[in-house]
C-alpha cells in the first residue's frame, strides 16, 4: 500500500538585501513587500491546489539580524525587525492560510560582517539572546529550525538538539566548499534522528531532521528526478516528505508556481499516491501519522523562593527554556538550578543574588506543539491562569473545573488559609476527630487545593488529596510545601483511577459526587480503600434525579458547558454502601440547617439538598463470588476454563 507525500515550502524569511552586483535580490521592504503580496493572494494560494483541493503553504523561517557589527547589505538588523515586519503586514494571512512560524539563524562570523557566514558556534551565542528575547518581548518559541546556509557543527548540532525537535536543515547530498558539507548525509525524503556527533548520519539524537533543498540557487534547483524520488518512496509504502526552501528577498511566485506544476505532473504519474501540502510542522506529523495534538500549556508560580513550572504534556525539551530579565535590565538564559520533579513538572530557585523582574519560560512537544508563559516575582500560585483569558483547555475541553477562575480563586484563598474554614469541613472534622488517632490516614477525595488538610492538622494524621484538576493541585502542592506537606500526598486523578491496592483509614468527600454521572463507580472505589470510615457531603433525596445541566458560574463563554448536579437516593446509595461492608448513619447539614432554615442551598440556580453520609466498615468488602453472585459466578467459571483451554 502507498504511503503518502508531504510536500513543504520553507522561506528563508530574511528582508532586503542590497547587492550591486545581483540586481535578483530585493533591495528595500517596498520591494520585498510586492513579491510576497504575491504569494500571499488568495487566488495565488488556490490555484494547483492538491488533490484534496488543499491550498500552498509556507513555513517562514523567521531570521533575527543582530550579533553583526556592520551591515554592508543593509540587512534588517534588529530583534523581532523581520518578523514584526510580516506581523504588521500579513499577521492575518498567517492564520488564515495555514502557514507557520519558525526560526532561520545565521551565526555571526568572527569579522561581524553582515554578509559573511560564521562557522564557528565557539565564538558568541547570540542564539541565546534571540531566543530569549523573543521569548520574553514577543511571547514566541518557535519549535522548528533551519541553519543558515545549512551550515552545521557538531556543536550547533547538539545545541539544537537540545531545544528543537524539528530541523529542516539536511541538505544531502550537496556540499559547499569551505561552509558545508552534505555529501555524506541521508540523501532521501525522509525523516531521521542525527547522531551527536555527526549530524549527517542517524543516530542517537532526539530531534527529526528533514531533508529540504534548494528550490532554485547557484547550488541546486531541484528537479523532476528529486520529485520523482519522493513519490517512489511513497509508492513503496516509505512516507516521504518532499521539502525545497527559497528566500523572501527574490521575487519567486513564478518559480512557486513552476514547483507546483512539477509536483502535480509527477503526481498524475503516481495516481496510487496520496499527495498535499502542509507546513513544516504539519508534514511531521502527517509522515508519522500522527493524531490531532492538543495545545500545549504552560503553568509558572513564584512560590516559596522558586519558581515552578508546569506543562500539560511532557515535553521534548529536558527542561524549560528559562529567560529572565534582570532587574539591571540584563537577560539571562537559566539552565542551573532547574530540577526537574516529574515529566511535567519543574522548578527553578534562583540564586540568592540574582534580582529578576521578569521570567519568560518557554517549551515544545516532541511533535512541536509550543507554548510560553510569562510571569513577575509577585505571580504566585494560580496568578497566570487568572490573569489569562480563559480558553478551551487542552486537557480537559468538558470539565466545568478548568474553565472557572472562580474555582482557582477559592483554591488559593482556601489553601493559602486566607478564606476562613467551610461549614462542610468543620462538621467533617467533627465527626472524624473522635475516631481518628495520630498516624492515621485520610483521603480527601475531589480535595480541590487540599484544604482540609488545614483543619486535620491538630489530629495528627497523614493526609493525601485527589482532584482532577491539575491546576487546583499544583496550588495546593506550592500552599502545601509551606507546611511541608510533601507534593506527593495530593495527585491529579479522578477517583475512578484510585488504585485499588491503596488503603487510608478514612475517605472524605465533601460536595464532589453530585457532579459525577452516577454514584456506583465513584463510590465502590472509595468504599474499596476505606479502611474504617467515609465521610460525604452530597446531594440526596429519596429518589435518584439525574441533572445534566449548563453551569453558570463558569467563564464567559463557557456558561453553557453542561456539568451534572445530580440528586442520589438515599436508599439506594445506602444499599450499595452496605453491600461493601458498611454501617451507614445520616446526619442533616448545618450549614443548610443553620444558614438557609433547612431548605436547599440554591447552586448556579438550582436547588441542592446537602446531607452527610456517614459510614463505617463493619465488614470485609465483598469477595468476587458475592459480587458476581449466585448467576454470574457459574459464567465467569466456564469462561476462565474456555480462556485456559485457549
Amino acid at each position: 500500500m502507498a504511503a503518502a507525500v508531504e510536500v513543504v515550502f520553507c522561506m528563508d524569511t530574511e528582508g532586503p538585501c542590497v547587492d550591486p552586483g545581483n540586481p535578483e535580490l530585493l533591495p528595500a521592504w517596498s520591494d520585498v513587500d510586492a513579491a510576497m503580496d504575491k504569494l500571499f493572494d488568495p487566488a495565488f494560494r488556490a490555484r494547483l491546489p492538491d488533490p484534496s483541493g488543499g491550498r500552498f503553504r509556507i513555513g517562514w523561517f523567521f531570521l533575527t539580524w543582530t550579533g553583526f557589527t556592520s551591515n554592508p547589505r543593509r540587512r534588517a538588523f534588529g530583534y523581532h525587525a523581520v518578523r514584526d515586519h510580516y506581523l504588521a503586514r500579513w499577521g492575518d494571512e498567517l492564520g488564515t492560510n495555514g502557514d507557520e512560524q519558525h526560526w532561520h539563524y545565521h551565526h555571526p562570523p568572527a569579522s561581524g560582517v553582515g554578509n559573511e557566514w560564521g562557522v564557528d558556534w565557539t565564538l558568541g551565542d547570540e542564539y541565546e539572546r534571540i531566543i530569549s528575547r523573543q521569548l520574553l518581548e514577543r511571547a514566541w518559541f518557535p519549535a522548528a529550525y533551519r541553519a543558515g546556509g545549512t551550515i552545521m557543527s557538531a556543536v550547533s548540532s547538539r545545541w539544537v538538539d537540545a531545544w528543537f525537535p524539528v530541523d529542516y536543515s539536511n541538505r544531502a547530498p550537496l556540499s559547499v566548499d569551505g561552509l558545508v558539507d552534505w555529501s555524506s548525509g541521508v540523501a532521501e525524503w525522509a525523516l531521521y534522528h542525527p547522531s551527536p556527533e555527526d549530524f549527517r548520519v542517524p543516530g542517537t539524537g532526539q530531534r527529526r531532521m528533514a531533508r529540504c533543498l534548494d528550490l532554485e540557487t547557484s547550488v541546486h534547483v531541484l528537479s523532476e528526478g528529486d520529485v520523482v524520488a519522493a513519490f517512489e518512496r511513497a509508492a513503496s509504502g516509505r512516507p516521504a516528505i518532499l521539502a525545497c526552501f527559497d528566500h523572501d528577498y527574490r521575487d519567486i511566485a513564478s518559480r512557486v508556481d513552476a514547483f507546483r506544476e512539477l509536483v502535480a505532473a509527477v503526481g498524475r504519474r503516481f495516481p496510487h499516491v496520496p499527495w498535499r501540502y502542509a507546513g513544516p510542522r504539519e508534514a511531521i506529523r502527517g509522515y508519522l501519522e500522527t493524531p490531532p495534538q492538543p495545545p500545549l500549556e504552560l503553568d509558572v508560580a513564584h512560590h516559596g523562593g522558586a519558581v515552578h513550572i508546569r506543562s500539560s504534556a511532557p515535553l521534548f525539551q529536558t527542561i524549560p527554556w528559562l529567560a529572565v530579565e534582570t532587574s539591571g535590565g540584563d537577560l539571562v538564559h537559566v539552565e542551573a538550578d532547574v530540577v526537574r520533579l516529574e515529566p511535567t513538572r519543574w522548578r527553578w530557585t534562583p540564586r540568592p543574588d540574582l534580582e529578576w523582574q521578569r521570567l519568560a519560560v518557554g517549551g515544545s512537544t516532541d511533535l512541536a506543539e509550543a507554548a510560553t508563559a510569562l510571569i513577575g516575582p509577585e505571580d504566585g500560585p494560580g496568578a497566570l491562569f487568572l490573569r489569562r483569558r480563559t480558553g478551551t483547555s487542552s486537557t480537559h475541553p468538558r470539565s466545568i473545573w478548568h474553565h472557572s477562575k472562580y474555582f482557582v480563586e477559592l483554591c488559593v484563598e482556601r489553601a493559602s488559609g486566607r478564606a476562613p474554614e467551610m461549614d462542610a469541613v468543620r462538621q467533617a472534622v467533627d465527626y472524624l476527630s473522635p475516631r481518628l488517632e495520630a498516624g492515621m490516614t485520610v483521603l480527601d477525595v475531589g480535595c480541590a487545593a487540599g484544604h482540609l488538610r488545614r483543619s486535620l492538622d491538630g489530629l495528627g494524621v497523614e493526609y493525601h488529596g485527589i482532584d482532577v484538576s491539575e491546576q487546583a493541585i499544583e496550588i495546593g502542592r506550592l500552599y502545601g510545601s509551606d507546611d511541608s506537606l510533601p507534593a506527593a500526598r495530593l495527585r491529579a486523578i479522578p477517583v475512578e483511577d484510585l488504585p485499588p491496592s491503596e488503603a487510608y483509614d478514612a475517605v472524605v468527600c465533601l460536595s464532589t459526587l453530585a457532579y459525577l454521572p452516577m454514584f456506583h463507580l465513584p463510590l465502590e472505589a472509595m468504599a474499596r480503600v476505606a479502611r474504617r470510615w467515609l465521610a460525604i457531603r452530597s446531594s440526596f433525596g429519596d429518589v435518584t434525579d439525574i441533572r445534566y445541566v449548563p453551569d453558570v458560574w463558569l467563564d464567559d463563554g463557557f456558561q453553557s458547558l453542561r456539568t451534572y448536579l445530580n440528586v442520589f437516593s438515599r436508599a439506594d446509595v445506602q444499599a450499595f454502601l452496605e453491600r461493601e461492608g458498611f454501617r451507614v448513619t445520616w446526619e442533616e447539614d448545618r450549614r443548610q440547617r443553620d444558614r438557609f432554615g433547612g431548605e436547599p442551598e440554591v447552586v448556579a440556580g438550582l436547588p441542592i439538598p446537602y446531607e452527610f453520609l456517614l459510614a463505617e466498615r463493619i465488614a470485609p468488602p465483598p469477595t468476587e463470588d458475592e459480587i458476581l453472585g449466585e448467576e454470574l459466578a457459574p459464567v465467569a467459571r466456564d469462561w476462565r476454563g474456555q480462556r485456559a483451554g485457549a
